[in-house]
């Protein structure tokens, strides 16, 4: 049986936000092969989210990726003496460690999706990334998610396709006109979500330009608190 309406959200800046959890964790991997190395530093910074991008699409396995930051490191020697499998079990750890430390729900995050329910209304969530640790998140940040949680490299299909969308509505049962998906990155999320035939609400809490030539969003909120009366009003 179809829902009327059904909602959907991204996670990461959007519910929730890990402060950079996996950058934080590289450090850590180092601190612990004795290498001082600061994260925080806009280079590195800028150079370690530069190795996570093909990791976090499904591209290059852990160990790949802790392999090409072990390069990159000055002061190495003692990385590159651990098997780059060992590494990435290490790195596993020291992610889930930070969870508790690092994640935390958006302002009005557990109130909206709680706001939604109170309507009747589905909610879902499908976000990029590895499940364990976005699953971790999620409960850490909101508890019990009360509805179906979709992490992309379990369903083998990833933001922006049109398959990944395709499979949160089905898992809400609602057609693609009538869910709502609501999401920090005009890419990912929302032209994503728009070139399904989704409704995409994009949060936009620093009032960013949208870029252009990215089919637009359906509507734009600065808070998750309007979302509430958003999806009623629709």
């Amino acid at each position: 049986m179809k829902n009327e309406l059904a909602v959907g959200f991204d996670f990461d800046h959007t519910l929730g936000s890990d402060n950079h959890l996996e950058v934080v964790a590289f450090g850590r991997l180092a601190e612990g092969c004795g290498i001082a190395l600061d994260v925080k530093e806009a280079r590195m910074h800028e150079r370690i989210e530069a190795i996570l991008v093909p990791f976090r699409a499904a591209k290059e396995p852990m160990a790949g990726m802790i392999a090409r930051f072990a390069a990159i490191v000055p002061g190495n020697g003692k990385l590159l003496e651990v098997h780059a499998d060992e590494l990435a079990g290490r790195y596993k750890q020291i992610c889930y460690d930070l969870v508790p430390e690092l994640v935390v729900p958006l302002p009005g995050a557990c109130e909206c999706v709680a706001a939604l329910v109170a309507d009747g209304i589905p909610v879902g969530m499908l976000t990029n990334g590895w499940s364990e640790l976005q699953e971790r998140k999620i409960e850490h940040a909101l508890g019990q998610f009360p509805g179906p949680l979709l992490v992309s490299d379990v369903i083998g299909a990833y933001k922006p396709s049109a398959r990944a969308f395709r499979m949160l509505a089905a898992a809400l049962f609602v057609d693609p006109s009538d869910l709502w998906y609501v999401g920090d990155n005009p890419a990912a999320d929302i032209a994503g979500a728009r070139e399904f035939g989704v409704r995409a609400v994009w949060l936009n809490e620093n009032g960013h330009a949208y870029p252009v030539g990215l089919q637009p969003p359906t509507a734009v909120i600065e808070h998750l608190d309007a979302l509430p009366g958003l999806i009623r009003g629709a």
